[in-house]
């Protein structure tokens, strides 16, 4: 498990009172992404969504993509079928921890900034533009900002990616070096299902590493295919 240094942590956490206007929600956060079963879905993903998006922290719809990278994984399961509704139920997560937590005040500002963060979340289902975005060419942006930051992690270094597919593996209770036979062929099938995407990056930003995100695809498929 990738685990943040007390600095990293403690910047996470301020970054987060001050995305919600209320240190009440840092704990429910912070709980959900160290759950004992994640090993890729943490808070260090968090954080490097974040490092990823830092150059967009000026963006209009800022807020938007804020919280919808805190709110996007809240809810993890491993287990089937619950895995199914991972993506709505962080949306729903969202909306009632700020409805509860947060003023009124705050919830007036951001009500939009809240609908799309919803929308968007939802969307990390498909990785697939919501409809909702198209008309809007700003929303559509940063709908697609969250979105390929959220796949960034393909464009590792190959020793990370792999360190990622463990994580994933470690997830579903799997050795990540010798996975059983049901967990191999849901894992590549989700893999190439994913290499179907054309593209993978939709934004200019992202669009440039395309290519090492194709090849280090093709590299985690090899490795499942080795293991027949």
């Amino acid at each position: 498990m990738t685990t943040l240094a007390s600095n990293a942590l403690a910047a996470l956490r301020a970054s987060c009172d001050a995305c919600f206007g209320t240190p009440t929600v840092w704990p429910l956060i912070e709980n959900a992404y160290s759950e004992p079963q994640r090993f890729y879905h943490t808070l260090a993903h968090l954080a490097e969504l974040f490092d990823q998006l830092e150059p967009f922290r000026g963006a209009a719809l800022w807020p938007a993509i804020e919280l919808a990278v805190w709110g996007h994984d809240v809810v993890y399961a491993t287990s089937l079928p619950e895995y199914a509704d991972n993506e709505a139920l962080s949306a729903t997560w969202l909306l009632n921890v700020t409805q509860a937590h947060c003023s009124a005040d705050w919830l007036r500002t951001h009500a939009l900034h809240l609908a799309l963060a919803q929308q968007w979340i939802r969307a990390t289902k498909t990785h697939k533009l919501p409809p909702e975005c198209e008309r809007d060419p700003a929303q559509k942006h940063a709908a697609l900002l969250f979105l390929d930051a959220d796949l960034a992690i393909l464009a590792a270094p190959l020793e990370r990616l792999i360190d990622y597919d463990k994580g994933i593996a470690q997830e579903w209770a799997q050795d990540p070096d010798n996975p059983a036979e049901a967990f191999r062929l849901g894992r590549l099938q989700a893999l190439k299902s994913l290499r179907e995407h054309t593209p993978l990056f939709h934004t200019d930003e992202l669009a440039r590493r395309e290519s090492l995100a194709r090849e280090n695809l093709d590299a985690l498929i090899a490795r499942y295919e080795t293991r027949q």
